[in-house]
């Protein structure tokens, strides 16, 4: 014998509003990432050679860097 088991309309708009507002919190933390990105990565390309190298950092490798900061944290 098998068991049934219905599901009411509200918890069907329930599942659909908590999906919902995971999705909504997922793109507001990468918007949030990709904004600091850009500001560290302005931050770091305004600086001259010397500056970077005495943070031990090259030019060819502020966007590995900014990456590895910002998403790899």
């Amino acid at each position: 014998m098998a068991a049934t088991h219905s599901v009411s309309l509200f918890e069907v708009f329930s599942n659909a509003a908590v999906s919902f507002g995971h999705s909504l919190h997922r793109i507001i933390e990468d918007y949030g990432r990709a904004r600091a990105a850009s500001a560290l990565y302005e931050e770091l390309s305004a600086l001259n050679d010397e500056q970077l190298a005495e943070m031990g950092l090259e030019r060819d490798h502020i966007a590995r860097t900014v990456y590895q900061r910002v998403f790899d944290a």
